[in-house]
C-alpha cells in the first residue's frame, strides 16, 4: 500500500508520534489535518535528506535492510532479525536494542502496523522506499565513468555453460578422489582447461573454508559450480570417486534454460549468506550504485566495507573483492574492466537489472553443505 492509504487506517496515537518527531505544524485534534500534513512531510525531499544526515550508521543500515526487502509485510521477528544484523556490525546485539530500532522506525513513519487479516504484521509504504534509497545513493561520493573501460569482461551465462562441460567430463568416466575428498590435481588441471574462465588448482590451503563443500580444495568459481551440481544431485561422491548420477545424465539431455541460471544465482546467495549475513542487502545495493554507468572499486569499498565483518581468515576487503564482486562477475551480474590509470570499475549487466527486480534474497534460507 502507498503512504496515503496507510495513513487513513493508522492509529491516531502513531500519527501524533510521527508528527511530533518531525515537528509538524498542524491541528493535532484533526485526523484529516494530521494525515494531509504527514503525507506532504514524509515524502518531501528535504525531510528525507535531513533525516538521512542525522541517522547513525546502525540506523542507516537498518533502513537499507528494511527498504531493500521487497516483501510487503513483515513479522516482528523479521524486523528484530534485521535490527540484529545492523547492530551486529557495530554494537553489542541485544533484543532490547533491536526492539528500540523497530520502535524508532514506527515513530519515523517507515513502518506501520498492518490492518485487517494481517494483524500482528507490519508494512512499509511503497512510495517512500524509492525516495529514501535515491537520497542515500546521492549522498554517497560515487566515482562513475560514463564510458566503458577500453577492455572489460562480461561472463554472461558462461558458468551455466561450464556446468554442462563438467557433467560431460564426468559422463566419460568417474573421477577418483583423494583421501581429502577432492579430485586429484591432474584431473582438476585437465578439467579447468576446458572451462570458460581460467583457474588454477589451489594448493590445498587449510584456511580456505566457509564457502562450500570443498572450498579448501577447489578454486572459487569451480568450487561454486561443483557445489551446485552436488546440491542438485547431478553428481555424487562415494567409493573414493565422484560420478554422474541418472539425474545428471538427464540434465545433459536438457537445453539451457534461464531457470538453471536463476537457480545458480540463488544457490550462491544461500551458500554464502551464512558467512556474509548482509549479502542480500549488498547484492541489491551494488547494482543501484552502478546504475547504467561504471563505478570505481574504491567507491564501492568506501560505501559498503563498514557492513562487512571478518569471517575467520577473510577480512572485509577480501570478502568484498573476492566473495561479492568477483563472484557477481562470474555469475554474469556485473561486468568488470580496468581503466587506464589501473582502477577497476564495475557495471551491471542486463541480466542483473532484470533478475534483481523480481528476486528477493532476504527471504532465502542458508545452505550448509558440510
Amino acid at each position: 500500500m502507498n503512504l496515503a492509504e496507510i495513513l487513513v487506517f493508522t492509529d491516531i496515537k502513531q500519527l501524533h508520534q510521527i508528527a511530533g518527531y518531525y515537528r509538524c505544524e498542524c491541528n493535532l485534534n484533526s485526523k484529516n489535518d494530521l494525515i494531509t500534513t504527514l503525507l506532504v512531510n514524509l515524502r518531501h525531499r528535504q525531510t528525507i535528506w535531513t533525516e538521512l544526515e542525522r541517522l547513525t550508521e546502525v540506523e542507516k543500515h537498518f533502513l537499507l535492510l528494511l527498504f531493500l526487502d521487497k516483501r510487503s509485510l513483515f513479522t516482528l521477528e523479521d524486523l528484530l532479525a534485521k535490527a540484529g544484523i545492523a547492530l551486529d556490525c557495530s554494537e553489542e546485539k541485544t533484543e532490547e536494542k533491536a526492539r528500540k530500532y523497530v520502535a524508532l522506525a514506527l515513530t519515523r513513519g517507515w513502518l506501520f502496523p498492518a490492518k485487517g487479516k494481517t494483524v500482528g504484521q507490519f508494512q512499509v509504504p511503497r512510495d517512500i522506499r524509492e525516495p529514501y534509497l535515491a537520497a542515500w545513493l546521492e549522498q554517497q561520493e560515487l566515482r562513475r565513468k560514463h564510458e566503458a573501460p577500453a577492455v572489460y569482461r562480461d561472463e554472461g551465462g558462461a558458468l551455466c555453460d561450464d556446468i554442462y562441460q563438467f557433467l560431460r567430463f564426468l559422463a566419460k568416466e568417474p573421477v577418483p578422489l583423494t583421501s581429502d575428498g577432492g579430485m586429484y590435481k591432474r584431473y582438476q588441471a585437465q578439467l579447468l582447461r576446458f572451462l570458460s574462465v581460467e583457474e588454477k588448482p589451489v594448493a590445498g590451503e587449510r584456511w580456505r573454508f566457509g564457502y562450500g563443500l570443498h572450498f579448501d580444495l577447489y578454486p572459487d568459481r569451480f568450487s561454486l559450480l561443483y557445489d551446485f551440481c552436488f546440491y542438485q544431485r547431478w553428481i555424487e561422491e562415494g567409493n573414493m570417486q565422484v560420478e554422474l548420477t541418472e539425474r545428471g545424465r538427464e540434465m545433459l539431455t536438457q537445453p539451457y534454460s534461464d531457470k538453471t541460471y536463476h537457480e545458480l544465482i540463488r544457490f550462491w546467495l544461500r551458500l554464502y549468506k551464512r558467512a556474509i549475513p548482509n549479502l542480500p542487502m549488498l547484492v541489491q545495493l551494488i547494482p543501484l550504485m552502478t546504475g547504467s554507468e561504471w563505478i570505481a572499486h574504491r567507491a564501492i569499498q568506501a560505501s559498503l566495507l563498514k557492513w562487512l565483518k571478518p569471517f575467520y581468515y577473510d577480512d572485509p576487503a577480501s570478502i568484498l573483492s573476492n566473495r561479492l564482486l568477483k563472484m557477481m562477475v562470474h555469475l554474469g551480474l556485473l561486468k568488470a574492466g580496468q581503466a587506464d590509470e589501473g582502477e577497476w570499475y564495475y557495471s551491471t549487466t542486463y541480466a542483473c537489472q532484470t533478475w534483481l527486480k523480481e528476486y528477493n534474497g532476504f527471504t532465502e534460507t542458508t545452505i550448509l553443505l558440510k
